[in-house]
């Protein structure tokens, strides 16, 4: 019997049953199983490509199918592909990709019960849609401790909370172990269906320990679960004598004399996500409490920069990293960024940070490259992982009937460290805080246009150089959603009576609202980074940002807060003399449309990246500066964007 532990991702590619001679493969995959970044990229490592058919966009896959591939084979060359339909049914398919892979009886089937035979389907697709990867856990164990038969709907739920998960509804009965099981799930990013935590609710509050918590808030709010454990915390604190100012009666303090709660609440100290509790008197502290308790706040600061500096080195994601590795680096990076401003730090630290700085953007930029194509693929829920989809997860939110309107805000030009000195200014308490891929380049006419029109830069080929064209491609995503002009409003730098007035007409259920000045901000500045952090907490105090939360907030508008790109302080490495070769200057990217424009550019600096990423419009060449350089003259620095920087394209996904 062969004991080896089973592969997810060699799971699903080992049923499309590529054959090195075969060059067209077709997989019903209802359950979007080849949407996933490991199976796209061991389909990709046989050089086979993917193609999803959409029958609703037949012609935008007609075009790609007859370009890339069948045009190609008619010239007689090889090429190999798999076409995925996200449908249960290969009547679909069109006829002459039927004929070309031998028939309907050829066709591959990749719906979750063909893996999960005993396990009830609708719990499996409950699971591939809020949180796909919980399906290589689940493989895992399944393989290991099959159930002994076929299982209903809750048992099904049961068993995938028990090994996807690692809880059950029993096992948590007491504050310590929900405490430890909400932190390594909201740690790890785990986003289980509504369905598996109703049961876990529902056993939580008839337990005599536990009934009195807020415990769905707890589940679902990782900010209410790090205000909860602030809380408690100085209670703590002051219960071990330390001299601090404490809420009165705070129950549930031997939390922290759990090991794996100590182990979690220093790394959340050590991020920011937990503020240290201030000392009233200087007070001698020992042991894994000093993480948590401040009385000097530079030296504070320092020690706390530098452990965090030696901890991002080491957790640095690899090149073969997944897409959620990056996400979950960005916030923790911007708050090491934000740190250097307090952390009065040496010479010789400031030359190891940019050390570390250049080797995260090498990296990333790396990533980025082998990595990117496949993320606009991706499902748009639970949470978006490319711009566009973004819209397609508000459209959903309305039709799941979870909220009754709802609000996109774009901060234009905000990265992730501005964000965290914005939520700070403000004493922001948002119900999550998510990181989101934005489009490339990232100029704002092509990252905010397809924020807006929820679909990738290729289907605005007219449109890719303006800007004055984002109200009608919000109001056109949303009347393809069956949304009325009427219930639609987009906002660009509204006055204070302009929102107020769109807040109270009872029909707009869309409202997308764009505020530049971050962006202008950064154009302006000539303090770099620090200054540009400094003057975004003057303007986050004066200016309209929390008044428009809380408007947005009474108004009943579930809100999410993004930018369409991010910045990043860079150095010049010298300008291409072009002329009217190039079709856009940028400083971090260049656009062209001549091949020749570009190689004659990438001759001038070859230091610069000669990449044009996916998904953009036909005949665009794009030239980038490398790293934290830009094409600008030679020691200039400037707050830019348009590149391929970790700060330009991750940003922050925030819910209110």
């Amino acid at each position: 019997m062969n004991t080896r532990t089973p592969d997810w991702t060699t799971a699903v590619v080992g049923r499309l049953a590529l054959d090195p001679a075969v060059s067209l493969v077709l997989a019903i995959d209802p359950d979007g199983l080849l949407l996933d970044e490991s199976v796209q990229a061991a389909v990709a490592a046989q050089a086979v490509g993917i193609l999803t058919y959409v029958p609703e966009q037949f012609a935008m896959f007609r075009f790609a199918y007859e370009t890339d591939y069948h045009q190609p084979w008619a010239a007689g060359e090889f090429l190999r592909l798999v076409v995925q339909i996200a449908s249960s049914d290969p009547n679909v398919l069109p006829y002459d990709l039927l004929v070309r892979a031998g028939g309907r009886e050829r066709v591959r089937s990749l719906a979750l019960f063909e893996f999960f035979p005993r396990l009830a389907y609708p719990t499996l697709r409950e699971l591939a849609q809020h949180d796909r990867s919980a399906l290589a856990r689940l493989y895992q164990a399944y393989w290991a401790h099959p159930p002994s038969q076929r299982q209903g709907i809750q048992q099904s739920r049961r068993y995938v909370l028990e090994f996807a998960y690692s809880v059950t509804p029993e096992n948590v009965c007491e504050p310590v172990a929900l405490v430890r099981h909400l932190l390594r799930r909201h740690r790890l990013g785990q986003k289980p269906p509504p369905a598996l935590d109703a049961l876990l609710l529902e056993q939580w509050q008839t337990a005599p320990d536990l009934k009195a918590l807020p415990l769905a808030e707890l589940l679902h709010d990782v900010g209410a679960l790090y205000r909860f454990l602030a809380t408690a915390w100085s209670a703590y604190l002051a219960q071990q004598g330390l001299p601090v100012t404490a809420a009165p009666d705070t129950p549930l303090l031997t939390l922290f004399d759990d090991r794996e709660i100590q182990a979690h609440m220093d790394a959340l100290f050590l991020e920011g996500l937990i503020p240290p509790v201030r000392l009233r008197e200087p007070t001698p502290v020992y042991g894994w409490v000093q993480a948590g308790v401040v009385f000097d706040q530079l030296a504070y600061d320092r020690e706390r920069f530098l452990r965090f500096q030696a901890e991002l080195a080491e957790t640095l994601p690899a090149l073969n990293a997944s897409y959620g590795a990056w996400l979950n680096f960005a916030p923790r990076w911007a708050e090491a960024l934000r740190l250097t401003d307090h952390a009065a730090l040496t010479d010789p630290e400031v030359r190891a940070f940019a050390a570390l700085h250049d080797a995260v953007e090498a990296r990333f930029s790396a990533w980025l490259m082998s990595h990117y194509a496949p993320l606009a693929t991706l499902p748009p829920v639970p949470t978006p992982v490319l711009g566009h989809q973004v819209s397609e997860m508000l459209a959903f939110q309305l039709r799941a009937r979870a909220c009754e309107r709802v609000a996109l805000l774009v901060l234009d030009g905000m990265a992730w460290d501005q964000w965290l000195v914005l939520r700070d200014a403000l004493t922001l308490e948002p119900q999550s805080q998510d990181s989101c891929f934005v489009w490339l380049p990232t100029l704002t006419a092509i990252s905010r246009q397809a924020l807006l029109a929820g679909l990738p830069p290729y289907a605005f080929s007219d449109t890719w150089q303006r800007t004055d064209v984002e109200a009608r491609r919000w109001e056109s995503f949303w009347a393809g959603q069956g949304v009325t002009a009427s219930a639609v409003s987009y906002l660009h730098n509204p006055a204070p009576e302009t929102w107020l007035s769109t807040l109270t007409d009872s029909r707009i259920q869309a409202l997308a609202v764009v505020l530049t000045q971050v962006d202008a901000m950064a154009h302006g500045m000539r303090l770099g980074a620090a200054g540009l952090r400094q003057q975004v907490a003057q303007w986050a105090v004066q200016g309209p940002l929390g008044d428009l939360l809380s408007a947005l907030r009474k108004a009943g508008f579930a809100t999410w807060l993004t930018a369409d790109h991010g910045n990043l302080e860079a150095t010049g490495i010298g300008i291409p003399q072009e002329g009217v070769l190039v079709e856009t200057r940028g400083q971090r990217a260049r656009i062209y449309t001549n091949e020749e424009f570009l190689r004659r550019a990438h001759e001038q600096i070859p230091e610069a990246v000669a990449w044009t990423p996916a998904g953009l419009p036909e005949g665009l060449r794009f030239l980038f500066a490398p790293g934290r350089a830009a094409f600008l003259r030679r020691a200039e620095s400037a707050l830019c964007h348009g590149g391929l920087s970790l700060e330009e394209v991750i940003v922050p996904l925030v819910r209110f």
